[in-house]
């Protein structure tokens, strides 16, 4: 895939990321955890790109995101650390060999990985910032945190396995190009008239 091809697979899924960002959905069960599609979008640009590709377009949407709502600043960093988790580690996992079985280890282990990071963050930052105690986070919360990252990249992880090939095949430039070299090949004087 082209370099100019790559920046604008990077805005367009940036772009979508960020207005599916902003259709968080509050979660009645868990008071002020809200769910979101985004890293659905930035996933399949890691996948599709590289880790790299979707890490950017994660600090994208997040910039765009802190632009539009200007929302707190320490959620936001946590929701970067969360995408950047995710993304890097299950597109980090799948470049190296793209096959059907790679992808669900690397979104199983990307998921695992979440988790455990944004528990480990959570008590870390969420503390001092909150003034509240460790403890009063690992008894009361830290269930919450597990959970929640848990199922939210399990949810972006299904999605994703779902209609991430549709989608890598039509952004692929070589797909386009085998499609005009056929064109190009019925095109050609020799077929009957």
């Amino acid at each position: 895939m082209s370099k100019t091809k790559q920046i604008s697979v990077i805005g367009i899924f940036s772009a979508l990321a960020t207005v599916l960002m902003l259709l968080e959905i509050p979660i009645p069960q868990l008071v002020g955890f809200k769910y979101d599609g985004s890293e659905i979008a930035t996933l399949i640009v890691g996948l599709m790109i590289g880790p790299w590709a979707g890490i950017l377009a994660e600090i994208i949407k997040d910039l765009l995101y802190f632009a539009i709502r200007g929302t707190d600043v320490v959620g936001l960093i946590m929701n970067l650390a969360a995408g950047i988790i995710f993304v890097g580690t299950a597109s980090m996992i799948y470049i190296r060999r793209k096959t059907k079985m790679r992808a669900i280890m690397s979104l199983i282990i990307a998921s695992i990985l979440t988790t455990v990071g944004m528990a480990l963050l959570n008590i870390v930052v969420y503390p001092p910032y909150l003034h509240v105690s460790y403890a009063f986070i690992l008894q009361n919360y830290l269930w919450i945190i597990v959970l929640f990252n848990l199922l939210k990249t399990i949810a972006d992880s299904v999605v994703v396995f779902v209609v991430y090939k549709k989608i890598s095949v039509f952004f692929k430039i070589e797909n386009w190009e085998k499609k005009r070299i056929v064109e190009e090949k019925y095109e050609s004087k020799n077929l009957p008239r």
